[in-house]
């Protein structure tokens, strides 16, 4: 796939303006590429000072980045969320450049770009490998799931507070997205191989149809419309200490809270399966933690009707080929199972985690 990476002295450019004096950069070191893009750490002598940021570009095949357009509105969306976001990574600022090295004209950039803060921590990913490498959890483990189903309970309160027809129109968005956006169900269904041996053309026209046919049973449920993170995934949650912070707000302003609830969520599952087959031990014990303790604090009912369509983009994301190679086939078939039955019941229910398997 291809790279963007902005020439060195382009770069040197945009951080003097923004510094407004001379720079010297004294490394531009490529980090490491995603499905996504691309991440750049930047250090530079600014006066006496050093400073570090990091440099986010994407790549402009799938997922609806084909576009420059795309492109510029994913980093213009991430940059407004960053400041609206309770504990995000500041976002610095958002830029583009031409092939003279302009740093102001939109109209006529060959790329754009994002600069935000470093920041210190691990990912939560780290910490769920661990418990899985050790077999039981710790308190401080059983804590973290806490924090951030805590997290989602404040975050969600902030309920749209716009004119009707604006909610309703998000709100139908959101969900829409969620089925047939670029970045979300189908978008990652055709990132795809396109030969499998765990599962099919068939089972996966399956899937889209009961997405679609449940997303227009529920599209009307404006009145649940929240600031919302948009991307709530292990890999986009840093822990540091006791505190963590969150990266990546995207995709939506306001929209259904299932779709943070689920993204985390659905790594509890998926790990159950890859250790027991089924949904079974600690990280159920982790799944009903943090799942019942954020239904008890907000008292939602609405989310076993909500759940299936969110489950099912995030189910394949995780079943992912490409995304993590490292898993079993039959791990896949499973979560697949898994999103085809509760997709066909419309609902989800908690007590019924190994019946959705069958």
């Amino acid at each position: 796939m291809k790279e963007i990476k902005i020439p060195r002295h382009i770069m040197q450019k945009y951080l003097e303006k923004i510094e407004n004096k001379p720079i010297k950069i004294k490394t531009y070191k490529r980090l490491g590429s995603g499905w996504h893009g691309t991440g750049y750490s930047i250090v530079y002598i600014v006066g006496k000072k050093e400073k570090k940021v990091i440099l986010r570009t994407i790549r402009p095949e799938g997922f609806s980045h084909d576009y420059k357009a795309d492109r510029a509105k994913v980093f213009i969306l991430q940059h407004e969320l960053s400041k609206k976001i309770p504990l995000h990574i500041k976002s610095l600022d958002v830029g583009g450049y031409t092939k003279h090295g302009s740093l102001v004209s939109l109209g006529n950039c060959e790329e754009f770009f994002q600069i935000v803060e470093v920041a210190e921590g691990r990912e939560y990913f780290d910490y769920i490998n661990e418990i899985k490498e050790r077999g039981k959890l710790s308190k401080e483990d059983r804590k973290k799931a806490l924090l951030l189903s805590n997290y989602l309970v404040n975050l969600h309160k902030n309920k749209f507070r716009g004119k009707k027809e604006i909610a309703d129109s998000l709100y139908r968005r959101h969900l829409r997205d969620c089925v047939g956006g670029g970045e979300m169900l189908m978008g990652v269904l055709d990132t795809y191989p396109e030969r499998l041996k765990w599962t099919n053309i068939k089972e996966i026209t399956e899937i889209i149809t009961r997405a679609v046919e449940l997303r227009e049973e529920i599209k009307h449920m404006s009145y649940r419309l929240c600031r919302i993170h948009g991307d709530f995934h292990p890999g986009n949650i840093l822990f540091y200490k006791d505190k963590f912070t969150v990266l990546d707000a995207s995709r939506e302003e306001f929209g259904d809270p299932t779709d943070d609830l689920t993204a985390l969520s659905i790594n509890y599952l998926w790990y159950a399966l890859q250790q027991n087959n089924r949904f079974s031990g600690i990280f159920i014990e982790l799944f009903n933690l943090f799942w019942n303790n954020y239904l008890r604090k907000t008292n939602d009912k609405a989310i076993s009707h909500i759940a299936p369509i969110f489950f099912a983009f995030r189910g394949v994301v995780v079943a992912h080929p490409l995304f993590y190679p490292n898993q079993s086939n039959e791990t896949r078939k499973k979560i697949f199972k898994f999103i085809k039955n509760i997709l066909k019941d419309k609902e989800f229910n908690i007590n019924k985690l190994n019946d959705y398997l069958k």
